[in-house]
């Protein structure tokens, strides 16, 4: 798609969305009418062909679906980057040219390119950052950075949504909503580089020493004094509390999101002594930095084509969204949204999106835990059955900011600052009114809004169901012009933020942009046919798509005897099994109850992705047949839509396993909860990407010849 058409799709859906005409200004660039025939044919070995390249999408596409090989042959032909210097893109081919000498791995090349296409993709969208400069006015700019280097995928991100913002979201559009991005500061991978290197710490042997120990090495350093006076200056100017957040290179990118695999560091800002709140930044800067080699992020990274050394790390600090209440500080609501739902329910299709909300700050939702969920398109469709059934499992707690600024050597993470409260401190603040209902049960039904008599339930229905404010209409058109202006399904982390002045409009803050795998890359395979008794495993809720085989161990945990509240204690175990079998290059299936990657144990086995970052096929198998939805708003979620990993859930009569077969497999580990056992010949995982469905096969070595077994 070139820009022209870009452009006119992306106006065609404002005025769609908005009901707003727009002037239709026609955008040129000479360069795609001049090269728009040139075209780059795909071949295979036997020069077939597979795909006809007109456009950088086209490009993409066959990037992310043709075998490694091919591209590989290509590259070393440079028919890559001949074919960008045809079309007038004579930086990417310039880029693309010096890869195509240096990498003689397909995979590697592969991953490398489509990082490059985003990087462009990004920067063509990026509206102009500002420099930071020490002047009273410097706090009504939005974005600014320190250094000269670069942003990293989440100041990327912010970048990009400043010119989304500008260039097409007017004040008039959602009447009482105000749409903005958070005041940022982004310290680019430059003085990353200053830091390591003017305090030597490149020279430590990070794979051998603890977290702590990496902390303290880096706590100790001094951060270059070229960035002091500026950072002070920011500081002076700014009472709100403040995030500090990581923005490495390798973040938020296509293939390898790295979501949730640094630190971020809330800090309440509030002391009036500016030395206190100088030095907690300072500290927080310096923790994020030492992030980039704790044990996560390096445990992860073995399952990338990417080494350490690959990654910088720039910093975003922004001001926290949200008003205080007593010594607590928390917007009304926090957010995630994507433009493609991978299990769409009732009438919602994949991509009319979906989006979730909770009460507080948005750790519950990145974390999986309770929220509430929605569909941007659709906002009144059900998809929670009745109101009792939503009841049961809707938001009884929240994240708040504590405001007490004590300086602090920082051992753990953002949590360190964050306290949960119950939603009845909510009601007392006077913030519970804009985001609950009350259920009757006289009636056995919601209304929105507080009343003296039911129960509360936080469902968001005076906003979702009765358009308090447009934040269902604001959250499709910014999906939807997100998706098109960056050529990728999209998802964005946002909060909402009530104004005590009601005079004064509501603001939807959008606080992060990242690009998901596109849903268009799946190949068929058919499963209808299948007689699913005859299978070990059988799934109608999966997610992803193909054939993924080339493991025989799996990683369970005991069904039989597994309660719940032992699961904070599983996760050790499956950590331990999981850097085994990746030190070993064994892939693996992970088999267990509830929702993996949940921060509530109850709902699920709490693990990051770190702790199971070897794994290639993931089971989810009910608990006492509660129904609990995989929450696609967590990084956990993001990771492994990214990694590519299968996800199948084994609902009831929507799916089953063979736990006979199971148990009688080899026995190679055994902990209080878990088993790892090895199968004896390969297991095959055919997933139905399009129909959500799956099954496993056990394949067999008979006469050199594999067979698969139903």
């Amino acid at each position: 798609m070139n820009l022209n058409d870009k452009e006119k799709k992306i106006k065609s859906a404002i005025e769609e969305i908005t009901g707003i005409k727009l002037n239709h200004q026609e955008v040129s660039r000479d360069k795609d009418k001049k090269y728009s025939e040139s075209k780059l044919i795909i071949k295979d070995v036997k020069g077939k062909e597979l795909a006809k390249v007109q456009n950088l999408r086209d490009f993409e596409d066959v990037l992310l679906s043709v075998n490694k090989d091919i591209i590989l042959r290509c590259a070393k032909r440079n028919e890559f980057s001949k074919w960008l210097k045809s079309i007038g893109e004579s930086e990417l081919a310039d880029k693309f040219l010096t890869i195509e000498k240096e990498f003689d791995e397909g995979e590697k090349l592969r991953k490398k390119m489509i990082d490059i296409i985003e990087e462009f993709r990004y920067s063509i969208n990026q509206s102009y950052v500002t420099s930071y400069h020490r002047t009273s006015e410097e706090h009504h700019i939005k974005l600014s950075h320190i250094g000269t280097g670069s942003f990293g995928g989440k100041a990327r991100g912010v970048a990009f949504l400043a010119k989304i913002l500008s260039k097409y979201v007017t004040d008039d559009m959602f009447p009482g909503l105000k749409i903005t991005i958070p005041r940022s500061i982004v310290l680019s991978t430059d003085v990353f580089d200053s830091f390591i290197e003017h305090n030597d710490l490149a020279k430590l042997d990070i794979s051998h020493m603890s977290d702590e120990r990496i902390a303290s090495k880096f706590m100790a350093a001094n951060l270059p004094a070229t960035i002091i006076g500026d950072l002070r200056s920011f500081i002076t100017n700014t009472r709100r509390p403040l995030i500090v957040r990581s923005s490495s290179l390798l973040e938020d990118s296509l293939l390898q999101p790295f979501a949730g695999i640094y630190a971020s560091m809330l800090l309440p800002n509030e002391s009036w002594g500016t030395d206190l709140r100088f030095q907690e930044v300072c500290n927080a800067i310096k923790y994020v930095y030492a992030s980039t080699y704790f044990e996560k992020a390096r445990t992860y990274i073995k399952s990338t084509p990417k080494n350490v050394s690959d990654e910088k790390m720039a910093v975003l600090l922004q001001e926290v969204v949200g008003n205080k209440y007593d010594t607590y500080f928390y917007p009304t609501i926090s957010g995630v949204a994507k433009s493609y739902n991978y299990y769409p329910s009732g009438s919602c299709k994949p991509e009319d999106g979906i989006a979730y909300l909770t009460l507080g700050l948005g750790k519950s939702i990145v974390d999986g835990g309770s929220s509430y969920c929605f569909c941007p398109e659709k906002p009144k469709a059900p998809l929670f059955g009745t109101p009792k059934d939503f009841m049961r499992y809707s938001q009884k707690s929240y994240y708040a900011l504590k405001l007490k600024s004590v300086y602090t050597i920082f051992t753990k993470n953002e949590e360190t600052t964050l306290e949960k409260l119950e939603v009845d401190i909510a009601k007392k603040h006077g913030v519970l009114d804009k985001v609950a209902s009350t259920y009757l049960h006289r009636d056995d039904s919601l209304y929105p809004g507080l009343y003296d008599e039911g129960a509360i339930v936080i469902d968001f229905g005076p906003i979702v169901n009765y358009d308090t404010i447009p934040l269902a209409k604001a959250l499709k058109l910014l999906l939807r012009v997100g998706a098109l202006a960056l050529g990728y399904p999209i998802e964005i982390e946002f909060a909402v933020n009530f104004n005590r002045d009601e005079s004064k409009p509501a603001e939807l803050i959008i606080l992060q942009i990242r690009s998901m795998i596109p849903p268009d890359k799946y190949q068929d395979v058919n499963i209808e046919n299948i007689d699913v008794d005859k299978v070990l495993c059988y799934s109608e809720n999966a997610l992803g798509n193909g054939i993924i085989s080339g493991f025989k161990d799996i990683v369970y945990i005991k069904s039989e005897s597994f309660d719940m509240s032992n699961s904070n204690r599983a996760v050790s175990q499956i950590r331990r099994m999981n850097l085994k079998l990746m030190d070993a290059g064994k892939p693996y299936m992970l088999i267990g109850p509830g929702r993996w990657g949940s921060a509530d144990p109850w709902l699920g086995i709490p693990i990051i992705w770190s702790d199971i970052a070897g794994v290639k096929v993931i089971l989810e198998t009910p608990y006492k047949e509660r129904p609990i939805d995989p929450s696609q708003g967590s990084h956990f979620f993001h990771d492994m839509i990214s990694s590519q990993v299968g996800y199948l859930i084994t609902k009831k009569d929507k799916g089953n396993i063979d736990w006979k077969w199971l148990e009688s497999l080899k026995l190679i580990e055994e902990t209080e909860d878990v088993k790892h056992v090895e199968t004896p010949s390969e297991l095959e995982v055919s997933i139905d990407g399009k129909r959500g469905k799956a099954i496993i096969k056990e394949k067999l070595m008979i006469d050199n010849k594999i067979k698969t077994k139903k």
